[in-house]
């Protein structure tokens, strides 16, 4: 089994990839209240929506490290989004696009260093988890155009 030749380096790699999910600025600002125009509401609605598929993806590899017997770190909100409370939506775009291609980034490096690495297991869950990262990247360059 892939899991049972995973490194404590590799599952290092994951769980920082996960940390920067879990802890990116489109998690803050969907559980942060954000002010949206009345015509622009179904942008805050696809923001939740993106959210949410992000999250899915922590859990993913939250359950993968839990099954290599890893305790999970989930980190914690950089302090400077903490003056990011009751702001526009639209104020937030750009870094919000910023955050997901720095994800997007780090989860790039890591499938090479993984491939490399030969944990099989890992490269699968990672590479479907960079496509759904790449996704939300460009959903949230739409989004920036809307608002």
């Amino acid at each position: 089994m892939d899991w049972v030749m995973a490194s404590d380096a590799t599952n290092q790699l994951l769980n920082g990839v996960l940390i920067q999910m879990s802890r990116s600025l489109l998690q803050y600002a969907s559980e942060a209240s954000m002010w949206v125009r009345a015509e622009a509401a179904s942008a805050a609605g696809k923001l939740e929506s993106v959210a949410q598929r992000q999250r899915d993806a922590v859990g993913r590899l939250a359950r993968l490290l839990d099954s290599r017997d890893v305790a999970v770190d989930f980190g914690s909100f950089p302090t400077e989004y903490t003056d990011l409370q009751f702001l526009a939506l639209k104020s937030l775009v750009s870094g919000l696009v910023n955050g997901q291609r720095k994800i997007c980034e780090a989860a790039q490096g890591v499938l090479v260093r993984l491939q490399s690495g030969g944990d099989t297991e890992a490269v699968a869950v990672l590479g479907e988890i960079l496509a759904g990262q790449q996704a939300i990247e460009s959903e949230l360059v739409s989004l920036g155009s809307t608002l």
